[in-house]
């Protein structure tokens, strides 16, 4: 098992312990209700927690505290490099960590106590606290229920040490696993991005080159954009991150080709259907802009032919719509990319980045299938976490099935047995909440209601760690095969 997958589970377990004991954390906490669930940072800078505890009371955070979580085959060394690491996430902005180390060691018996003496020798109200394990039950639900030694609290009430005045509050995001958005975490996408920023390098900066339609650039200049690359990517700046955003907004989707709005046959107008250069999951040309009757190009050229606006009109439009998705789509593949472990904050492919980027160039340029998919599993698995997810989802499931097979399960008009799975996912969603606390549940504020894990599981579906479908007794159909042959990549 992972690094990434013992943390969670420990993080899991340390927001219910913390939840029925929250004395461990504030000891100012007699009468208080507070809402602690366990999640992971978000796009962020170095060093990366391995897990973020939320503290809330009343629905207003108060706390957030670093998770630092050690293996055994770490080794005894790795105990101090967690001390280091712990004072850091403080100076970072974070008002505590939680530093999580087994119980023993080969070579030394007592590391929970150890760390302890040097902690108190600093200072007895430095908001570190210290937590042993004993090896996880690998069959249960919360594999560290039980398993939980608590060496040295703290008191975040009257800690010594408080974040710097100049630290930014640490990004998290409301789940234990990462944020992938359906449609807008395809593989290729990622690769061509990654592709650009290897290319580039800070003293060697190129804008894009396109061709920009005159009516475009009349109305960006109406709406008061004073650079057309800029406005059109909704992207100010002129950072690494930023030019490499700009070169591939505008090479790989809105480029000569699918700039146009339309073109003329006689009197009417005709949509350009033309598609990006970015693959699909199934090797298929991705469309932005077109393809649907709610789509900006198709609504735009049925106004047009039908004489309710202008050429003028229908390019404002356009030129606002190629901002806002622009906007939403690099938040997207940022926050993917970030949460999956291939782009470094300042807007460089990481480690397992360059790996990534390295095998699809070997592969003739493509990242559906082969070295450049393994690697991209394996990453989403271990490092998004989704591997987490799966194993919550199953553990949770077996327990729900084994009182009765037929929960969720009605039949219809015909007398055939039927599986809810609205109602299954709804379950699923309250149990990781409000039971393990992995996840925090955010009321919507608009727009068309989403289905729990939405996203999550059309993700599992495309790399084939969930069948098509649920099944009565089961729940979620995990291919089980293909998850461990994943888990098994090396990244």
């Amino acid at each position: 098992m992972s690094h990434d997958l013992y943390a969670s589970w420990a993080n899991s377990e340390l927001a219910d312990i913390f939840t029925q004991s929250p004395i461990h954390f504030l000891n100012n906490s007699q009468g208080r209700t507070f809402s602690i669930y366990a999640t992971k940072e978000g796009k962020t800078n170095w060093p990366l927690a391995d897990g973020v505890l939320v503290i809330e009371e009343n629905g207003s955070e108060l706390y957030r505290l670093a998770l630092e979580f050690k293996k055994k085959n770490e080794g005894i060394h790795g105990i101090l490099t967690a001390l280091g690491q712990s004072q850091a996430y403080l100076d970072k902005g974070y008002h505590g960590t939680v530093i999580i180390i087994p119980d023993r060691y080969d070579t030394h018996s007592q590391p929970g106590q150890y760390l302890k003496q040097i902690l108190d020798m600093v200072s007895n109200h430095i908001p570190i606290s210290i937590v042993t394990y004993h090896d996880p039950d690998l069959f249960a639900t919360s594999p560290f229920r039980g398993k939980l030694n608590l060496i040295r609290a703290m008191d975040l009430s009257n800690a010594s040490i408080i974040p710097r005045a100049n630290a930014s509050a640490p990004n998290y995001i409301k789940t234990q696993w990462a944020h992938l958005r359906e449609g807008s975490s395809d593989s290729d996408a990622f690769y061509r991005y990654l592709q650009i920023a290897k290319r580039f390098s800070i003293d060697n900066l190129t804008e894009p080159v396109i061709n920009i339609p005159m009516g475009l650039s009349n109305a960006v200049q109406k709406l008061g954009g004073t650079n057309l690359f800029k406005y059109l990517s909704n992207s100010v700046g002129d950072t690494l991150h930023d030019i490499v955003w700009r070169n591939f907004w505008l090479s790989y989707v809105l480029n000569d080709d699918t700039i146009e709005i339309w073109s003329k046959n006689g009197n009417q107008y005709v949509v350009n259907e033309n598609s990006s250069k970015l693959l699909t999951s199934d090797d298929q040309f991705k469309k932005f802009f077109v393809g649907r009757s709610d789509s900006i190009k198709n609504k735009l050229v049925s106004k047009l032919n039908n004489s309710n606006i202008t050429e003028d009109n229908a390019w404002e439009e356009f030129a606002t719509n190629v901002r806002n998705r622009a906007h939403s789509y690099r938040e997207d593949l940022d926050s993917g990319m970030t949460h999956i472990g291939l782009l470094d904050n300042d807007g460089k492919p990481t480690d397992i980045g360059y790996r990534f980027v390295d095998a699809c160039e070997r592969n003739r340029n493509n990242s559906n299938g082969g070295t450049p998919r393994a690697i991209l599993g394996s990453a989403i698995l271990k490092i998004g976490q989704l591997g987490a997810f799966l194993y919550y989802a199953h553990r949770l499931s077996d327990e729900k099935f084994e009182n009765n097979v037929l929960e969720f399960t009605a039949r219809d008009a015909r007398g055939r047995l039927k599986f809810n799975q609205k109602d299954y996912l709804i379950w699923l969603e309250d149990e990781l909440s409000n039971n393990l606390k992995v996840m925090r549940k955010v009321s919507l504020r608009g727009g068309a209601a989403r289905q729990p894990f939405q996203a999550e599981l059309a993700i599992l579906r495309q790399f084939g760690f969930i069948k098509k479908g649920f099944r009565i007794g089961v729940g979620l159909n995990i291919n089980w095969e293909v998850v461990q042959n994943t888990m098994d990549v090396k990244i």
